[in-house]
């Protein structure tokens, strides 16, 4: 049984984007890899700091002069509105976010599981400001069209993606079940600029999958976390056992995250007692702490990742690095270790802010750095790990390798 230690100064409800589940493109809007979603009720009225009423004076001088002199009749809600995001985007931070009501009542719906999109999970590159996929979530449309890790998004139905915000990505791309969506891609290594049209569709995701692959190992392949994804993951480390396996590889490729709590209840029925995850805000307190109870899993084991394993996949593999549980086999993964906070707003809408990052039990951080493999394989940089057929799996053939020497 998990066991949990909390230094909370926030009651919340504790979810990673990605988006995750929210996280996932055209299922919700923007949550990006490893964030921490965390509830918030709406905040009381609070009394003004010693010289915030100076520091408004201008602002509220602006206000006052456009009202009056402006040259067409402005609703003040539109300027109000315009200077609440202006304070979000100084933040320069694209994980932090203000949603007017009905977005911020639809990225609710998508947190609690509905989804009607194509199944992309998306980032902001931070040198070019592109919007990027991290990853195509299996068996939806995104995924079935072919569409690729690290493509560029550059249009969506003829709108220009440049100079648009991840989450005004997200609301082009997003859509009722049934309705049609044309995404223009551009592709590394590929000159001509790609055209997909895509039927969206509901996004309901199997996130396990398993197998025996051979001599007793056994495989489990989690392509994201999310509230189910624990008992399926049991359910198929239950029937692997079942099978006799003699050792196991965890496959968190191409895996962009999701929700904590899943990716800490997975850790915890692999690592044995130890620390999982804690959290820290920008004074370095220490918000949060996950622990692991005794039990394990009593098999050798080895996990995939890349550079496309992002968020709960990063602190359910470096989780298990730290603890010396498993040997990572792969390529560095994403690097995104942030929370957000969810404060909805006394008229409806919401904000969504960045609070903190996450550590390592070993106390390194995720974000910008991901976590290093122990023994480094690439695959081709044509090669997806989801069409690469088994019998090429570079990846995959060192992890048995691996595996063989210890059984």
């Amino acid at each position: 049984m998990l066991t949990e230690k909390r230094k909370i100064i926030r009651a919340s409800i504790t979810y990673l984007i990605v988006f995750a589940v929210a996280f996932f493109l055209g299922a919700a809007i923007g949550v990006k890899p490893l964030s921490a979603l965390k509830e918030k009720p709406v905040p009381e009225e609070l009394p003004a700091k010693s010289g915030e009423t100076s520091e408004l004076k201008p602002a509220l001088e602006v206000l006052n002069y456009i009202r009056e002199r402006y040259v067409k009749d402005v609703p003040t809600e539109v300027l109000i509105r315009g200077a609440i995001n202006g304070m979000v985007q100084a933040l320069e931070d694209p994980y932090s976010v203000f949603m007017e009501p009905e977005e911020f009542e639809d990225f609710m719906i998508s947190v609690n599981g509905s989804f009607e999109g194509v199944g992309l999970s998306l980032d902001v590159d931070e040198e070019t400001g592109s919007v990027i996929v991290v990853a195509p979530i299996e068996g939806t449309p995104a995924h079935k069209a072919g569409i690729r890790p690290r493509d560029r998004i550059v249009k969506v139905d003829g709108v220009e993606l440049k100079g648009k915000s991840l989450d005004e990505a997200v609301r082009l791309l997003r859509g009722k079940k049934g309705t049609k969506v044309t995404i223009y891609i551009e592709r590394p290594g590929v000159k001509e600029l790609l055209k997909y049209e895509l039927v969206r569709d509901d996004i309901r995701l199997k996130t396990v999958k398993w197998d025996v692959i051979e001599d007793g190992i056994g495989y489990v392949r989690i392509s994201s976390f999310d509230s189910y994804t624990p008992e399926e993951f049991g359910n198929a480390i239950t029937a692997l056992q079942q099978k006799g396996v003699k050792a196991l590889v965890l496959d968190l490729r191409d895996n962009p995250g999701g929700a904590l709590d899943a990716a800490v209840r997975v850790a915890d029925m692999l690592m044995g007692k130890g620390l999982v995850v804690f959290t820290r805000d920008r004074y370095g307190h220490k918000l949060e702490e996950y622990y692991s109870d005794d039990a394990s899993l009593e098999l050798p084991l080895a996990v995939l990742i890349n550079e496309n394993s992002a968020s709960a996949a990063e602190i359910v593999s470096g989780a298990l690095q730290d603890s010396g549980r498993a040997v990572l086999v792969g390529k560095k993964t994403f690097g995104k270790g942030t929370v957000q906070e969810l404060v909805p707003l006394s008229d409806g809408s919401g904000l969504k802010m960045t609070i903190a990052k996450y550590y390592l039990p070993s106390g390194r951080s995720i974000d910008g750095k991901g976590v290093e493999p122990d023994v480094e394989v690439s695959l081709g940089k044509t090669e997806s790990s989801f069409e690469i057929p088994r019998s090429k799996d570079g990846q995959l053939k060192k992890a048995v390798e691996v595996l063989k020497t210890k059984l």
